[in-house]
């Protein structure tokens, strides 16, 4: 073989071996390169679950006014809330639930002798004034009957009317005493439901900070490996 000839195949021989070895060179750096990024990628993801774990552990330990049985039982206390149960409706009103009789009960028991009285003391009045029996008597009679007759009617219905409205003011008295009762039982139940309420929110919101805490740290981890995946796909 000539030597330029010989010399020219050495070379090209030394240039593709060259080639060669810089080819393993780079792949075998670019395997190192892959490596190195799973090990970092590796170690990011375990430093993200340790956050995440310290995430609920830290929420553990802080807690809250509140817990799930709390948020449970206001829902409850709600759910069964009716505000008709504190309207006290009373019924009509009767006289005689308080032992006010009628009328006539009321009546003084000694009417017809105090009418017969009346009657025999005008007719008496009469015979002294020379009256008699006649007309003249029969109406005086009459008349004096019939004045005493609705004076006492008149006091009849006073003492009737006075009692039913000593009745009247008692039954109103018993109305307010139990709408007072209930009112008080209704600012103690909002006063319930208010604190309750509190409990719950304050669980909730506490649960609500937790969630967000860890979705955000496994928003920053997705994002951590997308770059390193990223970073590896180049050393292909």
């Amino acid at each position: 073989m000539p030597f330029p000839v010989a010399a020219a195949a050495i070379m090209a021989g030394a240039s593709l071996l060259g080639n060669q070895l810089n080819s393993a060179a780079q792949q075998e750096a670019k395997e190192e390169g892959r490596a190195y990024l799973r090990g970092a990628q590796s170690q990011a993801n375990s430093a993200y679950s340790n956050i995440i774990n310290g995430i609920g552990s830290y929420y553990d330990k802080r807690g809250s006014l509140g817990n799930a049985s709390d948020a449970e039982t206001y829902r409850q206390l709600i759910a069964g809330y009716s505000p008709d149960e504190y309207a006290y409706m009373p019924g009509k009103f009767n006289a005689e639930d308080y032992g006010v009789g009628s009328r006539q009960d009321y009546v003084n028991p000694y009417y017809q002798q105090i009418i017969d009285d009346t009657a025999a003391q005008v007719q008496h009045s009469a015979a002294g004034a020379g009256i008699g029996r006649g007309s003249g008597a029969a109406q005086a009679i009459a008349t004096e009957v019939a004045q005493k007759n609705n004076d006492l009617w008149k006091e009849a219905n006073q003492e009737y009317k006075d009692e039913r409205d000593f009745a009247y003011n008692q039954y109103s008295d018993y109305i307010k005493n139990m709408q007072n009762a209930l009112a008080q039982r209704q600012n103690a139940m909002n006063t319930k439901l208010t604190l309750q309420g509190n409990l719950a929110n304050d669980y909730y919101s506490v649960m609500d900070a937790q969630q967000s805490d860890k979705l955000k740290a496994l928003q920053d981890q997705i994002a951590t490996n997308s770059t390193y995946s990223t970073a590896m796909a180049g050393l292909y």
